[in-house]
């Protein structure tokens, strides 16, 4: 966990300059993880059909999808969005996950709660927070404007091994796709203190950013905020592509 200063609200959010900070880099991280996937037995397909994308969710998790990538609440969603799958050798899909482009404004922390309740709202399902306002002091203050919300994420517990290569890349891919300024998402306690955020990419992790009354389908009461601004998810690049990278992708056990 990253210690903030006190006076973090009024502090202005960086400038991020337009276009990727190394595009050959970047298709060479991309790459560097569908071939380690591929060594695992996985291949990867992406999407904008969020109709079908409901079918898949609904036959491998007998669950509805979250309002988020609803077609019937986001009519756009194609325009905006995209969700990805992971298959085995088999052929079987073995993961998945969406990522979504919104303009929060004015900034994130203060945008997150009316943007959640609205896409609920639409589909006559009540969420109640048990406070208006994110904690003071929260990266989320200054993060504004293009924001790529990742959520869907579900892996099999036969594949674990994909849980390194998948999330990534789908992170990556939301980054050429959209260039914003962070990617984030809402996880309970139990995935976000073991490690798994930080696997998949999350430079940043901050606890009780959400706490809910009467919480959505699926998320616990407590929600944790991951946090990937632009500029953590270049730095990873490098560090991925570097010959001297510390950071190797290797398989879960």
């Amino acid at each position: 966990m990253l210690a903030l200063g006190v006076g973090l609200r009024g502090t202005q959010p960086a400038s991020q300059k337009p276009g990727l900070a190394d595009p050959l880099r970047t298709v060479a991280a991309i790459t560097q993880l569908i071939e380690t996937g591929a060594q695992q037995g996985f291949s990867f397909q992406i999407s904008t059909d969020f109709i079908d994308f409901a079918r898949q969710r609904r036959l491998a998790r007998s669950s509805d999808v979250s309002p988020m990538f609803d077609n019937a609440v986001s009519r756009d969603i194609a325009e905006c969005g995209f969700w990805m799958s992971a298959l085995n050798s088999r052929g079987d899909i073995v993961g998945l996950q969406a990522f979504r482009l919104d303009d929060a404004q004015p900034n994130l922390a203060d945008w997150i709660l009316g943007w959640m309740m609205g896409l609920y709202a639409k589909r006559r399902e009540m969420i109640i927070p048990r406070q208006l306002h994110t904690p003071d002091y929260s990266l989320a203050s200054l993060v504004r404007g293009k924001v790529a919300y990742h959520g869907e994420l579900w892996i099999d517990k036969h594949s674990k091994g994909c849980f390194k290569v998948f999330p990534r890349l789908g992170m990556l891919l939301a980054l050429v796709k959209w260039q914003p300024d962070a990617v984030w998402a809402l996880v309970g306690e139990s995935m976000a203190t073991r490690g798994h955020m930080i696997r998949m990419g999350y430079g940043h992790l901050e606890q009780s950013f959400l706490m809910w009354e009467w919480k959505p389908e699926g998320a616990e009461t407590v929600e944790w905020i991951g946090i990937a601004e632009r500029r953590h998810l270049e730095f990873s690049i490098a560090e991925m592509t570097s010959k001297e990278a510390k950071y190797r992708l290797s398989p879960i056990p």
